[in-house]
């Protein structure tokens, strides 16, 4: 295996998307629960964006990570995809 192969797997966006559903106070609550180091702060913004705007980014990590977190943010009832970031690190 090269350096090369995994310098090169480029970061993934972890989105969370609005829906109409869920409580605000219950996706601050999946978000600490399924994210990695997340704070009530981090959360609550999160939340806060993806209601105004529609869609807020999560976090940014690998891509083996944004597909474990999305489809745990999923298994909590949450709308959630993920895309590559654009740019590099």
């Amino acid at each position: 295996m090269s350096e090369k192969s995994r310098k090169m797997s480029p970061p993934y966006r972890v989105l969370l998307h609005n829906d109409n559903y869920n409580k605000r106070e219950y996706v601050v609550q999946v978000l600490m629960k399924v994210i990695p180091g997340m704070t009530v702060d981090n959360a609550v913004n999160i939340m806060q964006e993806a209601h105004y705007n529609g869609l807020s980014v999560v976090i940014i990590c690998a891509q083996v990570d944004a597909e474990e977190h999305c489809m745990q943010l999923r298994g909590n009832g949450l709308l959630s995809s993920i895309d590559p970031a654009s740019g590099g690190c």
